[in-house]
C-alpha cells in the first residue's frame, strides 16, 4: 500500500515510502540491484532469472543512478551474489528480497547524508539495522527518490518477518518530516503524531461496521433489520438492570437470547449474544450491540464470566492435549536418568519423543501420542521450559539420532562435495560450505541463479493458477446469485401486479366503505401469506444452490497445481538447460557403492528405450485395470444428510405431532361453527364480537400448541438429539472414507490413462523421429532397465530438441508419408475383400 500526499510548495518536502511486493519483478537480488542501479525496468524484466553476470552488466553507469551507497557488501558487481550467500543461511525464507522506495517532494534535492540517514532509520525501525543493502538515488523523474534493495536475512541467519512494517514506515516518515519542519503525509497510523505536532485535537469519526452480505440482502430486499439492531434495545435494558451473570441470563432468556463465551483454541475472544446455543443460531458479537456489552466491561461489573451448566456446543473447546499430559511428561522428565530411561517411562503411557527437523536443520523436540504423523502432540517448550532440547541435552548428553537417519546424513555429507543432490540443495549446505570455503557463493553463482529463476517462475505459475481458479469460481457464484435475484424480482413483480388487480376488482365490486376496507384487508392478508411462502421457497432454493456451489467449489479446489519438482521437470523436458541443472540438484543422492548410478549420463540405444517403454506400458495397463476393478468393487454410499437438516426434520415432525394433539376439541369446533354463523349477521357489532371470540379460541389453541412443542423439544434435545448426532457422525465418517478411497483410485486411473493415451505415444513418436533422423542412442541418467518414464521422456526430449529444424521436419514428413501409405494399403485390402 502506497502512502500518498497532497501538493506542496517549494519549501515543503514530505517523505513517503513504498514497499514493493516480491512479485513486482524484484524477487531476486540480481534483478533488484540491476533495476535500482540501471533504472532500466525493461532490461531488468528481460534479465529475470538469468545469471548474475547479465544482471549487473550495466551497473553503476552515470545516466542510470545519481549515486549508490552500500552496506556490508563489497561492490555493486558482487552485491547480488553476497546477498544470496547470506540469504542461503535461512532455508525457510523463499522471498529474501526487500525493496523499499523513499520518495521526496518535487524540486527537492536532499543531501546524500539525509537520504542515507532516512534509509538506515527506516531499516532500523523495521529491525534490519545490521542487514545488507544497496541504496541507489534516482533523479531521472520529477520526484527525487531512492531505491533500497535490502536482505531480509541477517548475518545471524534469521529472516526478518516484516511485522507491521507498513505501520512502522508511516510513523517513521512522520517523525522525520516533523523533525525537519516538513509537512506530514497524514495516514491511518500517524494521526497522533500529526495531532501532537499540528495541534489537531478533533479525532476523526469512528467508522461504522460494514454489514455482512446476508444482512445487506435481507435489509435491501426484504426490509429486515440486522439482528443486532433489532435486539439492541432489550439487550441493553437487560444489561443495565442486571445485578450479576445469572440475573443477566434470566433477563435475556425472557426474550429467547443467550450469552455465550467465544473461544478460538486456547484463546478467549469475547462474548456473543444469540437466539440459542446452536452454531447456526442468529446472533452477533457483544461489541456490535454496544461497548458496554464487551467482555472486559461486563467483567468489571459482574466479576469473571461464569459459564452456564451446559456449555455452548462448538464454542467451548475440549482441553488441549498438552494440558492433559503435562503432569505425566514432567514426572518422567524429572525421574529419568538418561535418554533411554526417559523413552522407557514415556512409552509406558503411549507417549513418544521426536526430533523436529525443517529442511535439514534441527528445530527442537516434540512429544506425541504415538509415532503416527497425525497423532496429537505438541512442542516440548509448550509442556515446560525444562523439557527443551538444550536443557535435556545438558542433563543426558546429545540426543541420540536414528541409525537410518545417520546413514542418510553421512551419505548426503559425502556427496555434498560432488554434484548438488538432495532436497535441501544449496541452502541446506550453506553453513557447511561457508565454513569450508568462504568464496563458495562465487563458485555456485550459476546454481543460485538457476534456483532463483525457477523459484520465481514457479511462484508466477502458482499465482496464475490460483487467480484463474478463483476468478472462474467467482464468475460462477455471481452468475448463480444473479439468476436467483432475477427470480425473486420476478416473483415480487407478480405479487405487486396481483395485488393491484385484486384491489381494483374490490374497488369496483365492493359496496360501501367498510366492505371495501374489509376486502383490502383480506387481499393484503392473502398477499402476505403468498409472500411468506415464496420467501421460504426462495430461501430453500438458494440454500440448495449454495450447497451445489460449495460442492463445485470443493471439486475445483481439489485440482492442485504442479509441485515444484514436476514444474522443473516440465521445463527441463521443454529444453531449458537451467531447469535441467536444478532438476539434477533435486534428484536424490545415490549410493557410491553401485557403479553407473553416480548421475553421469550414459549412452543408451533406442531399442533399449523401446523395450523399457513396452514394460512401462504393461505396468501402467495393469495398474489401470487394478484401479478400475477396485473402484467398481467399492460399495457405493449416498451422501448422508447434514446434522442440521436431520434435526430440523425431526423438529418438524415433533411440531406436526404436537399440532395433531392440540387440535380444537368437539366443543370448540361446535362453538366455531356457531361463530361462523354469527359472523354472517347484518349487525356489525355482532360480527365484531364473533370475530374477537374466534380470535380468542385460536389464541387458546396456539398456547396449547406452543406448550406442547416446548415440552416435546426439551425431551428431544435431552434424549434423541445426542443419539442422532452420533449416528450422523458415524455415517459421515463412512462416507468420507468411501470418497477418499474412490478419489484415490480415480486419480490412479487418470494418471495411468494419461500416460497410456498422451505421454507414451508422444515419446514413441519422437523416438521414431530420432530413428528416422539417423540417431541411434540417447543420453540417459541412471540404469536403463529400471529407468522411470520421466527420465526416459527427458532424455528423448533433449535429443529431439537437439536436432536441427530442417532435419526434424524431414523426418516427421517421412513418417507421415509412410503412415499414409500404410493406411491406403489397408483400405485397399479391405475394399478388395
Amino acid at each position: 500500500m502506497r502512502l500518498r500526499g497532497t501538493r506542496h510548495d517549494d519549501r515543503i518536502c514530505p517523505v513517503i515510502t513504498k514497499s514493493v511486493p516480491a512479485r513486482a519483478h524484484s524477487r531476486t537480488f540480481a534483478v533488484g540491484v540491476d533495476y535500482i542501479t540501471e533504472h532500466t525496468h525493461q532490461r531488468a524484466v528481460a534479465a529475470a532469472g538469468h545469471t548474475f553476470e547479465s544482471g549487473v552488466a550495466y551497473a553503476s553507469t552515470p545516466e542510470k543512478a545519481a549515486w549508490v551507497h552500500l552496506r556490508r557488501v563489497a561492490s555493486v558487481e558482487t552485491a547480488a551474489i553476497e546477498m544470496e550467500a547470506i540469504a542461503a543461511l535461512s532455508p525457510r525464507c523463499y522471498d529474501p528480497v526487500y525493496h523499499l522506495i523513499i520518495a521526496y517532494a518535487k524540486r527537492e534535492r536532499p543531501t546524500r547524508e539525509q537520504v542515507v540517514s532516512d534509509a538506515e532509520r527506516l531499516l532500523k525501525a523495521i529491525g534490519m539495522e545490521k542487514h545488507q543493502y544497496v541504496l541507489a538515488a534516482h533523479q531521472d523523474t520529477d520526484d527525487f527518490h531512492a531505491h533500497v534493495i535490502a536482505n531480509r536475512v541477517g548475518p545471524d541467519g534469521r529472516a526478518n518477518d516484516l511485522w507491521h512494517e507498513r505501520i512502522i514506515r508511516e510513523r517513521v516518515c512522520a517523525q522525520i518530516a516533523a523533525e525537519r519542519g516538513w509537512d506530514i503525509v497524514v495516514g491511518r497510523h500517524n494521526r497522533d503524531i500529526v495531532q501532537r505536532i499540528e495541534r489537531l485535537h478533533d479525532l476523526p469519526p469512528e467508522p461504522q461496521r460494514r454489514l455482512s452480505d446476508g444482512a445487506y440482502r435481507r435489509l435491501h430486499e426484504r426490509g429486515e433489520m440486522p439482528w443486532q439492531d433489532v435486539a439492541r434495545p432489550y439487550i441493553l435494558e437487560a444489561v443495565d438492570r442486571a445485578r450479576d451473570w445469572s440475573d443477566l441470563r434470566d433477563r435475556l432468556g425472557a426474550h429467547g437470547v443467550v450469552v455465550k463465551l467465544v473461544r478460538r483454541g486456547d484463546r478467549m475472544q469475547g462474548l456473543a449474544f444469540a437466539e440459542g446455543l446452536g452454531r447456526n443460531a442468529p446472533g452477533c458479537a457483544a461489541s456490535r450491540i454496544d461497548a458496554l456489552c464487551a467482555l472486559r466491561a461486563m467483567e468489571s461489573r459482574f466479576g469473571s464470566f461464569t459459564p452456564p451448566d451446559e456449555p455452548a456446543p462448538g464454542v467451548l473447546r475440549s482441553e488441549p492435549w498438552s494440558n492433559s499430559v503435562r503432569p505425566t511428561i514432567l514426572a518422567a522428565v524429572d525421574e529419568a536418568a538418561s535418554w533411554s530411561d526417559l523413552r522407557h517411562r514415556l512409552d509406558q503411557n503411549g507417549i513418544v519423543i521426536k526430533l523436529v527437523e525443517r529442511g535439514g536443520r534441527v528445530q527442537g523436540l516434540a512429544f506425541a501420542q504415538g509415532s503416527h504423523r497425525d497423532a496429537p502432540g505438541c512442542g516440548a517448550s509448550r509442556i515446560d521450559p525444562r523439557c527443551k532440547k538444550a536443557v535435556l541435552e545438558q542433563r543426558f548428553g546429545p540426543f541420540p539420532k536414528d541409525e537410518s537417519r545417520e546413514r542418510s546424513y553421512n551419505a548426503s555429507e559425502g556427496s555434498s562435495h560432488g554434484r548438488a543432490h538432495g532436497r535441501g540443495g544449496i541452502r541446506d549446505r550453506a553453513e557447511h560450505d561457508a565454513r569450508s570455503d568462504p568464496s563458495w557463493a562465487l563458485h555456485k553463482a550459476e546454481h543460485i541463479a538457476d534456483r532463483a529463476r525457477m523459484r520465481s517462475a514457479y511462484a508466477a505459475y502458482r499465482d496464475r493458477f490460483f487467480d484463474q481458479r478463483d476468478r472462474a469460481l467467482g464468475v460462477h457464484r455471481n452468475a448463480a446469485w444473479e439468476r436467483e435475484r432475477a427470480q425473486r424480482q420476478l416473483e415480487a413483480q407478480r405479487r405487486r401486479e396481483a395485488r393491484q388487480l385484486l384491489r381494483a376488482v374490490a374497488r369496483f365490486g365492493a359496496r360501501g366503505v367498510l366492505a371495501r376496507h374489509l376486502a383490502y384487508w383480506s387481499i393484503d392478508a392473502v398477499i402476505a401469506r403468498r409472500r411468506a411462502h415464496e420467501y421460504d421457497t426462495s430461501r430453500v432454493r438458494w440454500e440448495t444452490t449454495k450447497i451445489a456451489l460449495a460442492a463445485e467449489c470443493g471439486l475445483a479446489r481439489k485440482e492442485k497445481p504442479m509441485d515444484y519438482r514436476s514444474f522443473v521437470t516440465e521445463r527441463a523436458r521443454a529444453g531449458d538447460t537451467g531447469a535441467r541443472r536444478v532438476l539434477d540438484a533435486l534428484t536424490p543422492a545415490r549410493s557410491p557403492q553401485r557403479p553407473g548410478l553416480q548421475g553421469e549420463p550414459r549412452a543408451v540405444g533406442l531399442n533399449q528405450v523401446r523395450l523399457r517403454l513396452d514394460v512401462i506400458r504393461a505396468e501402467e495397463e495393469a495398474r489401470y485395470e487394478h484401479a478400475r476393478g477396485q473402484r467398481e468393487r467399492l460399495q457405493r454410499l449416498a451422501q448422508p444428510a447434514k446434522l442440521d437438516d436431520v434435526l430440523a426434520a425431526e423438529r418438524k415432525r415433533i411440531e406436526k405431532q404436537a399440532a395433531d394433539r392440540t387440535q380444537f376439541t368437539e366443543a370448540e369446533r361446535a362453538r366455531l361453527t356457531q361463530i361462523a354463523g354469527q359472523k354472517r349477521s347484518w349487525n356489525p357489532l355482532y360480527r365484531a364480537a364473533a370475530t374477537r371470540e374466534e380470535a380468542g379460541l385460536h389464541a387458546t389453541r396456539q398456547m396449547r400448541f406452543e406448550a406442547a412443542v416446548t415440552e416435546a423439544m426439551r425431551d428431544f434435545d435431552a434424549r434423541e438429539a445426542p443419539q442422532i448426532a452420533r449416528r450422523v457422525a458415524a455415517d459421515e465418517r463412512r462416507y468420507l472414507q468411501y470418497v477418499t478411497e474412490s478419489l484415490t483410485l480415480e486419480n490412479q486411473k487418470n494418471e495411468a490413462r494419461t500416460l497410456l493415451r498422451d505421454r507414451l505415444p508422444r515419446v514413441e513418436h519422437r523416438l521414431s523421429v530420432l530413428e528416422r533422423a539417423g540417431t541411434s542412442q540417447v543420453d540417459l541418467h541412471g540404469d536403463s532397465p529400471r529407468a522411470r518414464f520421466d527420465d526416459l521422456a527427458v532424455a528423448v526430449d533433449q535429443q529431439y530438441n537437439a536436432l536441427s529444424e530442417t532435419l526434424r521436419q524431414q523426418a516427421e514428413r517421412s513418417l507421415r508419408h509412410e503412415q499414409r501409405d500404410r493406411d491406403r494399403s489397408r483400405d485397399m485390402s479391405i475394399g478388395g475383400r
